[in-house]
């Protein structure tokens, strides 16, 4: 897929989302982390198949937005409070064009309103130097179980 680069227009995310959350996902796992992880831990950490009804609650259940240009939904990135970030994906198409860091500038604003006076997250470890860039500092390595294969991701956390 192609994706024009023009403005990017953020809303909520909603739970309805689920299909496009997972599509997403899927995308920025299988395609946008090749460089990273193998084939075989792509595929555990991506599931079989495209799973909407299993981001229906995680997405549910934390403040989160899409991120859409010209419509087309580009990237997802949730905040689960007070200031953790959960899921923060963009579609390889849009990688690199800003999409990321508005979405986390403005999840950090509400991270702030809410009290937080730090953020953290897990990241992958194609996500990691994204996260550095935005001030986030290394805690630790971690492994990850999925589907029985063990990923490599890194505690982070940035100072508010």
């Amino acid at each position: 897929m192609t994706i024009e680069m023009t403005q990017t227009t953020l809303r909520p995310l909603l739970a309805d989302d689920a299909t496009t959350v997972a599509e997403i996902f899927r995308e920025a796992v299988l395609i946008g982390t090749a460089a990273h992880y193998t084939q075989t831990e792509r595929e555990a950490w991506a599931g079989p198949k495209l799973d909407p009804e299993r981001w229906r609650d995680r997405v549910g259940s934390s403040v989160g937005l899409m991120a859409e240009r010209d419509g087309v939904p580009v990237g997802i990135m949730t905040l689960v409070a007070p200031g953790h970030i959960d899921l923060a994906f963009v579609r390889p198409a849009a990688a690199g064009h800003g999409v990321g860091a508005e979405l986390l500038a403005a999840l950090t604003q509400i991270a702030l309103a809410g009290g937080a006076r730090s953020l953290t997250t897990d990241a992958s470890k194609a996500a990691r130097p994204f996260f550095e860039r935005h001030g986030f500092y290394f805690l630790r390595q971690q492994s990850v179980i999925r589907r029985g294969v063990a990923l490599i991701n890194y505690a982070m956390q940035k100072p508010l």
